[in-house]
């Protein structure tokens, strides 16, 4: 289920984002009305049609983020605010692997910067486990755990660089740990075989 609340503080970050994408808006803005919030600029938004014209939304929606006293918090773009709207996107199980194509896109387009590089062994090894039913990339990572993972590296990704709380990243990292480490044992000679096979 798409979380609105969740989506109501990404709508405070479009400056920051290179490819924003304002089509949830539209769903965004009904759930308002239909709990009662309506605004003149919510009900404007909720009177658009998908595909949205960006340039023509994003007015109304500077407009209704001051109806509803929130500031815009990015004014220009940068790659932490780009990436964290992919990933949170992907929290919320919204167009998950669009999501994570573009956080792809982002690793490649910035040098390999290591805050994107989990998002990018997960895009191959997912391509990798749907064609071949392996995967050369993330260790531990399955067909059947990847999307736990990948959710996971998200909420990591938020918690060491947007909260920059501690205590929650090890939590993480914990549960990453137990994810993976499931299958690993079962994987152990596919691994063991293919690094001696990248050394040669």
């Amino acid at each position: 289920m798409f979380d609105y609340d969740k989506y109501t503080q990404l709508l405070q970050w479009p400056n920051g984002v290179e490819l924003f994408d304002y089509n949830p808006v539209i769903d965004w803005a009904l759930d308002k009305i239909q709990n009662g919030i309506e605004t003149e600029n919510i009900l404007i938004l909720a009177s658009f049609s998908k595909p949205v014209d960006r340039e023509e939304i994003k007015p109304y929606v500077s407009a209704v983020l001051k109806e509803i006293n929130l500031d815009e918090k990015v004014s220009e773009y940068s790659i932490v605010s780009n990436c964290y709207y992919h990933v949170q996107q992907i929290i919320d199980k919204y167009e998950i692997r669009k999501n994570l194509s573009a956080l792809y896109s982002i690793h490649l387009d910035n040098n390999y910067p290591e805050f994107t590089a989990a998002f990018y062994l997960l895009y191959h090894s997912w391509k990798d486990l749907e064609s071949e039913g392996v995967n050369y990339y993330y260790e531990g990572a399955t067909i059947d755990n990847i999307s736990s993972i990948l959710k996971l590296e998200g909420l990591k990704f938020i918690e060491v660089y947007i909260n920059k709380e501690q205590e929650k990243i090890l939590e993480i990292e914990s549960r990453l740990n137990k994810a993976a480490n499931k299958n690993i044992e079962k994987q152990s000679n596919f691994w063991s075989n293919s690094k001696r096979i990248r050394k040669k």
